[in-house]
Protein backbone atom coordinates (compact mmCIF):
# COMPACT_ATOMS: atom_id res chain seq x y z
CA UNK A 1 0.00 0.00 0.00
CA UNK A 2 1.33 3.45 -0.93
CA UNK A 3 2.47 5.70 1.88
CA UNK A 4 1.27 9.29 2.11
CA UNK A 5 3.98 11.96 2.19
CA UNK A 6 2.30 15.06 3.64
CA UNK A 7 4.02 18.45 3.30
CA UNK A 8 2.57 21.44 5.12
CA UNK A 9 3.89 24.75 6.34
CA UNK A 10 3.51 23.68 9.95
CA UNK A 11 3.00 20.32 11.61
CA UNK A 12 3.09 21.44 15.25
CA UNK A 13 1.12 24.31 16.84
CA UNK A 14 3.08 27.29 18.05
CA UNK A 15 4.05 26.76 21.67
CA UNK A 16 1.48 28.23 24.03
CA UNK A 17 -1.03 28.96 21.26
CA UNK A 18 -4.31 27.30 20.27
CA UNK A 19 -2.90 26.64 16.80
CA UNK A 20 -4.13 26.47 13.25
CA UNK A 21 -7.48 24.60 12.99
CA UNK A 22 -6.06 22.79 9.94
CA UNK A 23 -3.49 20.91 12.04
CA UNK A 24 -5.94 18.53 13.77
CA UNK A 25 -7.52 17.89 10.35
CA UNK A 26 -4.18 16.81 8.87
CA UNK A 27 -3.42 14.78 11.99
CA UNK A 28 -6.71 12.88 11.63
CA UNK A 29 -5.99 12.25 7.95
CA UNK A 30 -2.52 10.83 8.62
CA UNK A 31 -3.79 8.57 11.40
CA UNK A 32 -5.91 6.82 8.79
CA UNK A 33 -3.51 7.08 5.81
CA UNK A 34 -0.15 6.05 7.22
CA UNK A 35 2.96 7.82 6.03
CA UNK A 36 5.27 10.75 6.82
CA UNK A 37 4.47 14.35 7.73
CA UNK A 38 7.00 17.12 7.10
CA UNK A 39 6.71 20.71 8.33
CA UNK A 40 7.90 23.59 10.48
CA UNK A 41 7.56 23.11 14.25
CA UNK A 42 6.68 26.77 14.89
CA UNK A 43 10.04 27.67 16.44
CA UNK A 44 12.82 30.01 15.30
CA UNK A 45 16.40 28.77 15.62
CA UNK A 46 18.85 30.84 17.65
CA UNK A 47 21.44 32.52 15.46
CA UNK A 48 22.03 31.10 12.00
CA UNK A 49 23.15 27.66 13.09
CA UNK A 50 22.02 24.71 11.03
CA UNK A 51 18.67 23.65 12.38
CA UNK A 52 18.10 20.24 13.91
CA UNK A 53 15.33 17.98 12.72
CA UNK A 54 12.90 16.56 15.24
CA UNK A 55 11.33 13.15 14.77
CA UNK A 56 8.18 11.85 16.42
CA UNK A 57 6.50 8.51 15.93
CA UNK A 58 2.79 9.31 16.03
CA UNK A 59 -0.09 6.82 15.95
CA UNK A 60 -0.20 5.72 12.30
CA UNK A 61 2.54 7.97 10.91
CA UNK A 62 5.97 9.54 11.41
CA UNK A 63 6.49 13.25 11.84
CA UNK A 64 9.57 15.25 10.86
CA UNK A 65 9.73 18.89 11.92
CA UNK A 66 12.31 21.66 12.22
CA UNK A 67 12.79 25.28 13.24
CA UNK A 68 13.16 28.17 10.80
CA UNK A 69 16.34 30.21 10.78
CA UNK A 70 15.87 33.93 11.57
CA UNK A 71 16.51 34.74 7.89
CA UNK A 72 13.85 32.24 6.75
CA UNK A 73 11.34 33.52 9.28
CA UNK A 74 11.88 37.15 8.20
CA UNK A 75 12.21 36.72 4.43
CA UNK A 76 10.32 33.52 3.62
CA UNK A 77 7.54 33.43 6.22
CA UNK A 78 6.88 37.04 7.21
CA UNK A 79 8.24 38.26 3.87
CA UNK A 80 7.21 36.33 0.76
CA UNK A 81 4.31 34.42 2.29
CA UNK A 82 2.60 37.14 4.32
CA UNK A 83 3.63 40.27 2.43
CA UNK A 84 3.45 38.96 -1.15
CA UNK A 85 1.49 35.72 -1.64
CA UNK A 86 -1.05 36.16 1.16
CA UNK A 87 -2.27 39.59 -0.05
CA UNK A 88 -2.45 38.45 -3.68
CA UNK A 89 -4.29 35.19 -2.97
CA UNK A 90 -6.81 37.18 -0.91
CA UNK A 91 -7.38 39.79 -3.64
CA UNK A 92 -5.48 42.56 -1.84
CA UNK A 93 -2.49 43.37 -4.08
CA UNK A 94 -2.45 46.86 -2.55
CA UNK A 95 -0.97 45.26 0.59
CA UNK A 96 2.09 43.81 -1.19
CA UNK A 97 5.51 44.75 0.19
CA UNK A 98 7.91 43.10 -2.25
CA UNK A 99 11.63 42.43 -1.98
CA UNK A 100 13.61 40.17 -4.29
CA UNK A 101 15.33 38.50 -1.35
CA UNK A 102 11.92 37.33 -0.12
CA UNK A 103 11.47 35.15 -3.22
CA UNK A 104 15.07 33.92 -3.14
CA UNK A 105 14.77 32.80 0.49
CA UNK A 106 11.40 31.13 -0.18
CA UNK A 107 12.81 29.16 -3.11
CA UNK A 108 15.93 28.14 -1.14
CA UNK A 109 13.74 27.01 1.76
CA UNK A 110 11.66 24.86 -0.60
CA UNK A 111 14.90 23.32 -1.89
CA UNK A 112 15.93 22.46 1.67
CA UNK A 113 12.55 20.84 2.36
CA UNK A 114 12.82 18.90 -0.90
CA UNK A 115 16.17 17.47 0.22
CA UNK A 116 14.60 16.27 3.47
CA UNK A 117 11.72 14.63 1.64
CA UNK A 118 13.73 12.82 -1.04
CA UNK A 119 15.96 11.36 1.66
CA UNK A 120 12.90 9.45 2.93
CA UNK A 121 10.75 8.97 -0.18
CA UNK A 122 10.15 5.51 -1.66
CA UNK A 123 8.76 4.41 -5.05
CA UNK A 124 4.97 4.43 -5.00
CA UNK A 125 4.64 7.04 -2.25
CA UNK A 126 1.98 9.70 -2.87
CA UNK A 127 3.15 13.27 -2.23
CA UNK A 128 0.53 15.77 -1.04
CA UNK A 129 1.59 19.42 -0.69
CA UNK A 130 -0.66 21.67 1.40
CA UNK A 131 -0.85 25.30 0.30
CA UNK A 132 1.57 27.72 -1.31
CA UNK A 133 4.24 27.73 1.42
CA UNK A 134 5.87 24.65 -0.13
CA UNK A 135 4.58 25.08 -3.70
CA UNK A 136 8.04 24.72 -5.26
CA UNK A 137 8.87 21.53 -3.34
CA UNK A 138 6.71 19.29 -5.54
CA UNK A 139 8.19 20.82 -8.69
CA UNK A 140 11.72 20.24 -7.38
CA UNK A 141 10.93 16.60 -6.53
CA UNK A 142 9.83 16.08 -10.13
CA UNK A 143 12.91 17.87 -11.48
CA UNK A 144 15.12 15.49 -9.50
CA UNK A 145 13.68 12.63 -11.52
CA UNK A 146 11.23 11.17 -9.01
CA UNK A 147 8.12 9.80 -10.69
CA UNK A 148 5.91 9.72 -7.59
CA UNK A 149 2.48 11.18 -8.15
CA UNK A 150 2.33 14.65 -6.58
CA UNK A 151 -0.79 16.57 -5.66
CA UNK A 152 -1.19 20.17 -4.54
CA UNK A 153 -4.10 21.57 -2.56
CA UNK A 154 -4.70 25.32 -2.34
CA UNK A 155 -6.39 26.26 0.93
CA UNK A 156 -6.56 29.93 -0.08
CA UNK A 157 -8.76 31.43 -2.81
CA UNK A 158 -7.19 31.49 -6.28
CA UNK A 159 -7.14 35.13 -7.40
CA UNK A 160 -8.28 36.58 -10.73
CA UNK A 161 -5.52 36.59 -13.31
CA UNK A 162 -4.73 40.30 -13.29
CA UNK A 163 -4.34 40.17 -9.51
CA UNK A 164 -1.95 37.22 -9.73
CA UNK A 165 0.15 39.09 -12.30
CA UNK A 166 0.98 41.70 -9.66
CA UNK A 167 3.50 39.15 -8.29
CA UNK A 168 6.76 39.57 -10.23
CA UNK A 169 7.25 35.77 -10.22
CA UNK A 170 3.71 34.99 -11.43
CA UNK A 171 5.00 32.79 -14.27
CA UNK A 172 7.23 30.83 -11.88
CA UNK A 173 4.22 30.21 -9.63
CA UNK A 174 2.14 28.92 -12.53
CA UNK A 175 4.96 26.74 -13.86
CA UNK A 176 5.27 25.20 -10.40
CA UNK A 177 1.52 24.44 -10.38
CA UNK A 178 1.82 22.90 -13.85
CA UNK A 179 4.31 20.34 -12.53
CA UNK A 180 1.73 18.59 -10.30
CA UNK A 181 -0.43 15.63 -11.27
CA UNK A 182 -3.46 16.89 -9.34
CA UNK A 183 -4.52 20.41 -8.37
CA UNK A 184 -7.22 20.69 -5.72
CA UNK A 185 -9.26 23.82 -4.95
CA UNK A 186 -11.82 24.82 -2.33
CA UNK A 187 -14.54 26.04 -4.71
CA UNK A 188 -15.62 26.31 -8.33
CA UNK A 189 -14.70 30.01 -8.28
CA UNK A 190 -11.10 29.11 -7.48
CA UNK A 191 -10.69 26.43 -10.15
CA UNK A 192 -12.36 28.65 -12.73
CA UNK A 193 -10.01 31.53 -11.91
CA UNK A 194 -7.09 29.14 -12.41
CA UNK A 195 -8.50 27.91 -15.72
CA UNK A 196 -9.20 31.41 -16.97
CA UNK A 197 -5.61 32.42 -16.25
CA UNK A 198 -4.16 29.28 -17.86
CA UNK A 199 -6.40 29.72 -20.93
CA UNK A 200 -5.34 33.30 -21.35
CA UNK A 201 -1.58 32.93 -21.09
CA UNK A 202 -0.69 29.27 -21.77
CA UNK A 203 -1.45 26.59 -24.34
CA UNK A 204 -4.11 24.38 -22.81
CA UNK A 205 -5.64 21.25 -24.28
CA UNK A 206 -8.76 19.56 -22.97
CA UNK A 207 -8.60 15.80 -22.45
CA UNK A 208 -11.72 15.41 -20.29
CA UNK A 209 -14.00 17.52 -18.12
CA UNK A 210 -11.49 17.55 -15.26
CA UNK A 211 -8.31 16.73 -17.19
CA UNK A 212 -6.12 19.23 -19.01
CA UNK A 213 -2.72 19.12 -20.67
CA UNK A 214 -0.25 21.97 -20.36
CA UNK A 215 3.28 21.93 -21.73
CA UNK A 216 2.83 18.24 -22.53
CA UNK A 217 1.99 17.39 -18.91
CA UNK A 218 -1.42 16.02 -17.90
CA UNK A 219 -3.04 17.61 -14.85
CA UNK A 220 -6.24 16.56 -13.10
CA UNK A 221 -8.32 19.34 -11.51
CA UNK A 222 -10.87 19.01 -8.75
CA UNK A 223 -12.97 20.77 -6.12
CA UNK A 224 -12.30 19.33 -2.66
CA UNK A 225 -13.74 21.61 0.05
CA UNK A 226 -11.76 20.97 3.21
CA UNK A 227 -13.77 19.45 6.05
CA UNK A 228 -13.43 19.06 9.80
CA UNK A 229 -13.40 16.05 12.10
CA UNK A 230 -17.08 15.38 12.82
CA UNK A 231 -16.41 13.63 16.15
CA UNK A 232 -16.44 16.29 18.84
CA UNK A 233 -15.49 15.84 22.49
CA UNK A 234 -18.33 15.79 25.04
CA UNK A 235 -19.18 19.14 26.60
CA UNK A 236 -17.67 19.31 30.08
CA UNK A 237 -19.88 20.28 33.02
CA UNK A 238 -17.56 23.17 33.96
CA UNK A 239 -17.63 24.76 30.49
CA UNK A 240 -21.37 24.18 30.12
CA UNK A 241 -22.10 25.95 33.43
CA UNK A 242 -19.77 28.85 32.62
CA UNK A 243 -21.50 29.48 29.31
CA UNK A 244 -25.02 28.81 30.56
CA UNK A 245 -24.61 31.62 33.10
CA UNK A 246 -23.62 34.07 30.37
CA UNK A 247 -26.30 36.75 30.89
CA UNK A 248 -27.10 37.74 27.28
CA UNK A 249 -28.10 36.32 23.94
CA UNK A 250 -24.78 35.53 22.31
CA UNK A 251 -23.74 36.56 18.84
CA UNK A 252 -20.32 34.97 18.43
CA UNK A 253 -17.45 35.47 16.03
CA UNK A 254 -14.04 33.82 16.08
CA UNK A 255 -11.44 35.29 13.75
CA UNK A 256 -7.76 35.52 13.02
CA UNK A 257 -6.84 39.20 13.01
CA UNK A 258 -5.85 40.12 9.47
CA UNK A 259 -6.70 42.60 6.73
CA UNK A 260 -9.36 40.30 5.25
CA UNK A 261 -10.90 38.75 8.37
CA UNK A 262 -13.81 41.19 8.26
CA UNK A 263 -13.82 41.80 12.03
CA UNK A 264 -14.54 45.49 11.48
CA UNK A 265 -17.47 44.48 9.26
CA UNK A 266 -19.37 42.61 11.95
CA UNK A 267 -18.52 45.33 14.47
CA UNK A 268 -20.12 47.80 12.02
CA UNK A 269 -23.03 45.36 11.71
CA UNK A 270 -23.53 45.28 15.48
CA UNK A 271 -23.37 49.08 15.70
CA UNK A 272 -25.93 49.48 12.91
CA UNK A 273 -28.15 46.79 14.44
CA UNK A 274 -28.28 48.46 17.86
CA UNK A 275 -28.98 51.84 16.23
CA UNK A 276 -31.94 50.48 14.26
CA UNK A 277 -33.22 48.04 16.88
CA UNK A 278 -32.83 49.73 20.28
CA UNK A 279 -35.18 47.12 21.80
CA UNK A 280 -32.17 44.77 21.83
CA UNK A 281 -30.08 47.07 24.05
CA UNK A 282 -28.96 45.16 27.17
CA UNK A 283 -30.27 41.94 25.63
CA UNK A 284 -27.73 40.95 22.93
CA UNK A 285 -23.94 40.92 23.09
CA UNK A 286 -21.35 40.19 20.44
CA UNK A 287 -18.69 37.86 21.81
CA UNK A 288 -15.70 38.71 19.63
CA UNK A 289 -12.91 36.12 19.93
CA UNK A 290 -9.83 37.24 18.01
CA UNK A 291 -6.53 35.50 17.36
CA UNK A 292 -3.52 37.70 16.69
CA UNK A 293 -1.00 34.88 16.94
CA UNK A 294 -1.10 32.95 13.70
CA UNK A 295 1.67 34.46 11.66
CA UNK A 296 0.64 38.06 11.04
CA UNK A 297 2.92 39.77 13.55
CA UNK A 298 4.09 42.35 11.02
CA UNK A 299 0.61 43.90 10.87
CA UNK A 300 -1.27 42.40 13.82
CA UNK A 301 -0.33 45.09 16.34
CA UNK A 302 -1.87 47.92 14.30
CA UNK A 303 -4.93 45.83 13.49
CA UNK A 304 -5.39 44.91 17.17
CA UNK A 305 -5.18 48.58 18.14
CA UNK A 306 -7.81 49.47 15.53
CA UNK A 307 -10.08 46.64 16.69
CA UNK A 308 -9.80 47.59 20.35
CA UNK A 309 -10.47 51.26 19.51
CA UNK A 310 -13.58 50.34 17.51
CA UNK A 311 -14.86 48.08 20.31
CA UNK A 312 -14.32 50.87 22.86
CA UNK A 313 -16.24 53.38 20.73
CA UNK A 314 -19.25 51.06 20.33
CA UNK A 315 -19.25 50.16 24.03
CA UNK A 316 -19.02 53.84 24.99
CA UNK A 317 -21.94 54.70 22.72
CA UNK A 318 -24.34 51.95 23.73
CA UNK A 319 -23.04 50.36 26.93
CA UNK A 320 -23.66 51.17 30.57
CA UNK A 321 -22.34 50.09 33.95
CA UNK A 322 -23.99 46.66 33.70
CA UNK A 323 -23.72 45.79 30.00
CA UNK A 324 -21.38 46.10 27.04
CA UNK A 325 -22.55 45.27 23.51
CA UNK A 326 -19.07 44.00 22.51
CA UNK A 327 -17.15 41.53 24.66
CA UNK A 328 -13.68 41.25 23.14
CA UNK A 329 -11.57 38.23 24.12
CA UNK A 330 -8.12 37.31 22.86
CA UNK A 331 -8.07 33.78 21.48
CA UNK A 332 -5.34 32.53 23.83
CA UNK A 333 -7.65 33.13 26.80
CA UNK A 334 -10.13 30.58 25.41
CA UNK A 335 -9.12 26.94 25.10
CA UNK A 336 -10.80 24.91 22.38
CA UNK A 337 -13.30 23.23 24.75
CA UNK A 338 -14.53 26.59 26.02
CA UNK A 339 -14.92 27.94 22.48
CA UNK A 340 -16.92 24.80 21.64
CA UNK A 341 -19.17 25.52 24.64
CA UNK A 342 -19.70 29.10 23.46
CA UNK A 343 -20.49 27.84 19.95
CA UNK A 344 -23.10 25.46 21.34
CA UNK A 345 -24.81 28.17 23.38
CA UNK A 346 -24.63 30.97 20.79
CA UNK A 347 -27.84 32.21 19.18
CA UNK A 348 -25.99 33.47 16.08
CA UNK A 349 -22.48 33.06 14.67
CA UNK A 350 -21.04 35.63 12.27
CA UNK A 351 -18.17 34.65 9.99
CA UNK A 352 -17.68 37.55 7.59
CA UNK A 353 -14.24 37.37 5.92
CA UNK A 354 -13.74 39.53 2.85
CA UNK A 355 -11.97 36.66 1.07
CA UNK A 356 -11.38 33.11 2.28
CA UNK A 357 -11.03 29.59 0.96
CA UNK A 358 -12.93 27.57 3.59
CA UNK A 359 -13.96 28.48 7.14
CA UNK A 360 -13.35 25.46 9.35
CA UNK A 361 -14.59 27.44 12.36
CA UNK A 362 -17.99 27.94 10.69
CA UNK A 363 -18.24 24.17 10.25
CA UNK A 364 -17.23 23.66 13.89
CA UNK A 365 -20.11 25.97 14.91
CA UNK A 366 -22.58 23.84 12.93
CA UNK A 367 -21.33 20.65 14.59
CA UNK A 368 -21.55 22.18 18.07
CA UNK A 369 -25.21 23.17 17.83
CA UNK A 370 -28.04 21.50 19.74
CA UNK A 371 -30.23 20.01 17.00
CA UNK A 372 -33.38 20.65 19.07
CA UNK A 373 -32.67 24.36 19.50
CA UNK A 374 -29.95 25.34 17.00
CA UNK A 375 -28.42 28.74 16.45
CA UNK A 376 -28.13 30.51 13.09
CA UNK A 377 -25.00 30.75 10.95
CA UNK A 378 -24.37 34.09 9.20
CA UNK A 379 -21.74 33.74 6.50
CA UNK A 380 -19.96 36.03 4.08
CA UNK A 381 -21.06 35.32 0.51
CA UNK A 382 -17.50 36.14 -0.64
CA UNK A 383 -15.96 32.87 0.57
CA UNK A 384 -15.70 29.31 -0.68
CA UNK A 385 -17.64 28.21 2.40
CA UNK A 386 -20.74 30.00 1.10
CA UNK A 387 -20.71 27.82 -2.01
CA UNK A 388 -21.01 24.72 0.17
CA UNK A 389 -23.07 25.90 3.17
CA UNK A 390 -25.92 27.44 1.17
CA UNK A 391 -28.42 27.18 4.04
CA UNK A 392 -26.51 29.72 6.10
CA UNK A 393 -27.74 33.32 6.08
CA UNK A 394 -25.45 34.71 3.38
CA UNK A 395 -24.48 38.38 3.54
CA UNK A 396 -22.29 40.96 1.86
CA UNK A 397 -19.87 41.88 4.69
CA UNK A 398 -19.30 45.35 3.20
CA UNK A 399 -22.99 46.27 3.58
CA UNK A 400 -23.68 46.92 7.27
CA UNK A 401 -27.35 47.68 6.63
CA UNK A 402 -27.94 44.37 4.85
CA UNK A 403 -25.98 42.50 7.50
CA UNK A 404 -27.91 44.25 10.29
CA UNK A 405 -31.19 43.21 8.69
CA UNK A 406 -29.86 39.63 8.39
CA UNK A 407 -28.86 39.66 12.07
CA UNK A 408 -32.37 40.74 13.05
CA UNK A 409 -33.80 37.92 10.91
CA UNK A 410 -31.43 35.44 12.54
CA UNK A 411 -32.35 36.52 16.09
CA UNK A 412 -36.08 36.36 15.34
CA UNK A 413 -36.04 33.25 13.15
CA UNK A 414 -38.69 30.73 14.24
CA UNK A 415 -37.57 27.39 15.60
CA UNK A 416 -38.82 25.30 12.68
CA UNK A 417 -36.78 27.39 10.22
CA UNK A 418 -33.67 27.24 12.41
CA UNK A 419 -34.02 23.46 12.63
CA UNK A 420 -34.52 23.13 8.87
CA UNK A 421 -31.42 25.17 8.08
CA UNK A 422 -29.35 23.39 10.69
CA UNK A 423 -30.32 19.94 9.42
CA UNK A 424 -29.22 20.88 5.91
CA UNK A 425 -25.97 22.42 7.13
CA UNK A 426 -25.18 19.52 9.43
CA UNK A 427 -25.77 16.96 6.67
CA UNK A 428 -23.18 18.67 4.47
CA UNK A 429 -20.63 19.21 7.25
CA UNK A 430 -20.86 15.56 8.29
CA UNK A 431 -20.86 14.17 4.77
CA UNK A 432 -17.95 16.31 3.54
CA UNK A 433 -15.80 15.90 6.64
CA UNK A 434 -12.00 15.71 6.84
CA UNK A 435 -11.91 12.02 5.94
CA UNK A 436 -14.08 12.58 2.85
CA UNK A 437 -11.77 15.44 1.86
CA UNK A 438 -8.65 13.28 2.13
CA UNK A 439 -10.24 10.23 0.51
CA UNK A 440 -11.60 12.21 -2.45
CA UNK A 441 -8.27 13.96 -3.04
CA UNK A 442 -6.11 10.84 -2.68
CA UNK A 443 -8.42 8.72 -4.84
CA UNK A 444 -8.15 11.33 -7.56
CA UNK A 445 -4.37 11.54 -7.12
CA UNK A 446 -4.02 7.76 -7.36
CA UNK A 447 -6.19 7.46 -10.47
CA UNK A 448 -4.34 6.91 -13.71
CA UNK A 449 -5.06 9.57 -16.34
CA UNK A 450 -7.40 8.51 -19.12
CA UNK A 451 -5.67 7.96 -22.48
CA UNK A 452 -5.64 11.04 -24.67
CA UNK A 453 -8.31 11.05 -27.38
CA UNK A 454 -7.30 11.00 -31.03
CA UNK A 455 -8.60 14.53 -31.46
CA UNK A 456 -7.81 17.01 -28.72
CA UNK A 457 -10.39 19.76 -28.21
CA UNK A 458 -8.83 23.10 -27.22
CA UNK A 459 -10.64 25.12 -24.59
CA UNK A 460 -12.54 28.14 -25.79
CA UNK A 461 -11.43 31.25 -23.96
CA UNK A 462 -15.03 32.00 -23.01
CA UNK A 463 -15.70 28.54 -21.57
CA UNK A 464 -15.13 29.06 -17.85
CA UNK A 465 -18.10 27.15 -16.46
CA UNK A 466 -17.07 23.50 -16.63
CA UNK A 467 -16.76 23.43 -12.85
CA UNK A 468 -19.87 24.36 -10.89
CA UNK A 469 -20.90 23.66 -7.30
CA UNK A 470 -23.73 21.49 -8.63
CA UNK A 471 -21.11 19.04 -9.93
CA UNK A 472 -20.18 18.32 -6.32
CA UNK A 473 -23.18 19.08 -4.12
Amino acid sequence: MSRLIMLSNRCEPERGQRGDPLLPVLHAVLKKHSGLWFGWNGEIATGNKQRKERFFSQPGYQQYSWALTPNEYDNFYQGYIHQVLWPVFHNRPDLIHYKKEYFTTWKNYNHDVKARVVAKIEPGDLVWVQDYHLLFTGKMIKEDGYTNRCGFFLHQPFPPGDVLRSVPEHDSLMQALFSYDLLGFQSSGDVNNFLAYALRFYRVERLADNLIQINGHTIRLGIFPCGVDKTLPPLSHTNAEAVRNYPRQIVISNDTISDISGVHCHLNTMETFLSTHPEYLRDVSLLQISDASRGYSWSARDLCDQLEHQCAEINARFGDSGWYPINYIRNHLCHSDLIYAFYRNAHVAMFTPLSEGMSLEAKAFVLAQDAEDPGVLMLSALTGTAEQLTDAVLINPYDANEASHALYSALTMPLHERKRRHQQLLAKVERYDSQWWARAFLDSLSAEPAPAPATVIPFRASHHGIFTPQNLY
